[in-house]
Parts: structure tokens; sequence; C-alpha cells
């Protein structure tokens, strides 16, 4: 219990540091944002989108088109190589490819950000938490060499801090907090704060990216910060970029109960900023904050409690007219279809998906199974299956 206090005071002590970086962070490209209210920048962000309709987005029917089976593992593909390039230490390419998507906010079908999947691929060794000690020594070192290189490289030390998270992580390991040895509480804080200082040089270059927020909101869930600091670092998040979705969903992680939030808090977030941002992004929005509380993760009897089943619907179809079809995200409506008792919606989606379920969504092909026969039941809403990931 003592390396658990003394690993939410060092939690408490990062956050008022970074909250101090955030600030001279401010005289970065941009940094006029930074002290707009998420309303401002949704509404703003709403004006522009209307004003640009077609602007770099897959306008497709909503649940008329054909499911791309490819989406997902053209992103494995798209991780693998940023991964390879990385072990090349071909770092002038890393820099290249960053830029790039950061600069065009590409996506993948589904809406998922090539940048966000630029830093899963480098973010672990081969094999990730299943790699030796060994091997996640050698991929920090890679990492530390590329940021030694490249002085002025935000990407780098993003990753930097990114890969120190998810080396915090495998010492932890992802059992219920009372099981996690001394040890492993240990490592994880010695970790996190070296993520943290990474994220602080980061801080104070004159490019900025917007995963940086990310990060930071993972190490603040992680250390159980003040809701009021994770908040400040969520706004700050919108006000850089206000499409980087990712953000919105690790802070609806953040305030579920498991972490650091009291019952109906994400649910009342997933309101706020549907109805803040508005139009078809909120929708997508609503969705996929929808798909952070409604995971198949072990989270036994939520059932949708306090989400808008109609607004679901609309976000999901959200999805499919601006960013188009991934099997994936198909995967998971059809998960919540079942979940809030629609068998029409649900029946219709798993003819769709046919055979090929998603294992992140499902865990299991059994799993996946008896939610589509529970599917063909009228007003069934089945029990959640124990455990996996989403």
């Amino acid at each position: 219990m003592r390396v658990i206090r003394r690993l939410v005071l060092c939690g408490l002590f990062s956050a008022i540091c970074f909250l101090v970086g955030l600030v001279q962070a401010q005289t970065s490209p941009g940094a006029e944002d930074n002290n707009r209210s998420l309303g401002d920048v949704a509404r703003q962000y709403r004006q522009k989108s209307q004003a640009n309709p077609g602007s770099s987005q897959v306008i497709v029917r909503p649940f008329q088109t054909a499911v791309s089976f490819a989406s997902e593992v053209e992103q494995d593909n798209y991780k693998s190589g940023i991964g390879s390039a990385l072990r090349r230490n071909d770092f002038d390419a890393l820099e290249k490819e960053a830029d790039s998507v950061r600069r065009s906010k590409s996506r993948f079908l589904g809406g998922v950000w090539k940048l966000y999947a630029f830093y899963e691929g480098v973010e672990g060794p081969f094999g990730g938490e299943r790699a030796s000690d060994a091997e996640w020594e050698a991929h920090i070192e890679t990492l530390k060499h590329w940021a030694a290189l490249k002085p002025d490289s935000v990407t780098a030390r993003v990753a930097l801090a990114q890969a120190y998270f998810g080396w915090g992580y495998k010492a932890r390991g992802h059992a219920y907090a009372y099981k996690v040895t001394d040890e492993g509480w240990r490592l994880l804080g010695e970790r996190l704060q070296l993520a943290n200082g990474a994220l602080k040089e980061a801080a104070g270059l004159k490019t900025q990216c917007p995963h940086w927020y990310f990060v930071l909101l993972e190490i603040a869930r992680t250390q159980g910060w003040d809701k009021a600091h994770v908040r400040a670092v969520l706004d700050k998040a919108v006000a850089f970029e206000p499409a980087y979705y990712h953000s919105y969903r690790e802070y609806a992680n953040f305030l579920l109960p498991k972490w650091s939030g009291d019952d109906g808090e994400a649910e009342a977030f997933a309101d706020e900023v549907g109805k803040r941002v508005g139009g078809k992004e909120g929708a997508f929005l609503y969705f996929e904050i929808a798909t952070v509380l409604n995971c198949s993760c072990g989270e036994q009897g939520r059932h949708l409690d306090g989400m808008s089943w109609p607004r679901i619907k609309e976000g999901y179809a959200a999805v499919e007219e601006l960013y188009g079809v991934s099997n994936r995200k198909l995967n998971r409506f059809a998960y919540l279809a079942v979940l809030a008792g629609d068998r029409p919606a649900a029946d219709e989606a798993f003819k769709r998906i046919g055979d090929n379920w998603d294992p992140p969504t499902w865990r299991t092909e059994e799993n996946f199974q008896r939610f589509k026969i529970l599917a063909k039941r009228p007003g069934a809403a089945a029990a959640q299956p124990a455990g996996g990931t989403n």
C-alpha cells in the first residue's frame, strides 16, 4: 500500500508539472486556440465542416455499402511497415511519414487516424507485451537514439513517451490492482515518470502533435490525476486538434468508475460532446464513446445504461457516411445492437459481417456466435462476455 500511495503522490506532482508545461506550450504556433472552451472549439469545427462538407472524407451511403474487410489488414500492414522502418533505424523515413499524416489528417476506413496507427507501430518491440525485457530495453534504446539524432523531432519524443507507457504496463500487467505486485507498481511508476519526461521535452518544440495529448491522458488515467486537471488537458487537446477523436475516447475511459469517474459521468460526457459538436461529427463522437463505455472487456451489466440507443445508431450511420465502412466498427455496432435489444438492427449487421468476426470486439468466436443467435431473439439483450479487450 505504501508503494501505491507513493505512485498516487507521484501522479499528482506530475499533473502540476505538466500543467505548467502545457501553459509553456501555448507559445507554439496555434497556441491562441488553447484558451478557448470545448464549446467554442466545437462550434468553430462544426462551422468549418459545414463550409467544406467534402473535405478529404470518404462519402458513402450508410448501411448500404459493402463492408471493407481490408481496412484492419491495411492498418496492421501499415503499423508493421512503421515498425520495420524503426528497426532499420530509418529515422528520416519515419519523420517524413509522421509529418505527412499529421498535416493531411488522413484516416483509414472507419475513421481511425493514420497518425494514431503510426504511433501504434512504434510503441513497442515486435511481440508487444510478450516481448522479453531485453527486447523492450533494445526498443527503448532505438527510440532514444532517434530522439538524440533528431533534437527538433516531436515525433521521436512522443513515440518514446508512448513506449515508456507500454513498457510500464508490461511490468504492471493487466490484472486487477490488488493482484499487482509491489515490484510491478514500482516499475510502472518509474516508467511513467520517464514518459512524463519525454513529453515535457516535446512540449517545448516548435512542431506540436495531437498524439502528445493522448499519451498525457493515458498517463493521467493510470496515475489517477485530479479530474479538473485531466479535463484541462482534454480541453487543450481539443483546442489544438478537435478532429483527433482518440483523445475524446481516452478521456471517456478515464471517467469510467473503474478508473477515476463516478457512475454516469462518462455517459454525461458523451452527451455533452455529441451536443456541443453537433451534426454528423457529434454523432460520430457519440458512437465512438459508446464503444469505449460498452465494450466486451469484462464490465458486467452495463447494457447501455445512460446511453441513447437511437443516438448510437445515428452515430454509426455517421461513421459510414463520413469515413466509410470498416469490419471492426460494424462488429462493434452489432455488439451494441444486441445489448440494446434491437433485433432488426443486430440481425442486419450480422448478415453484413458474415463469418468475419473481429477478435478485439468479441474476444472469442464462441462469444460472436452466441451474440449472433441472441440477435434473432425478439427484444433479447445479451449478457456481456467475460474478459477481452476492445
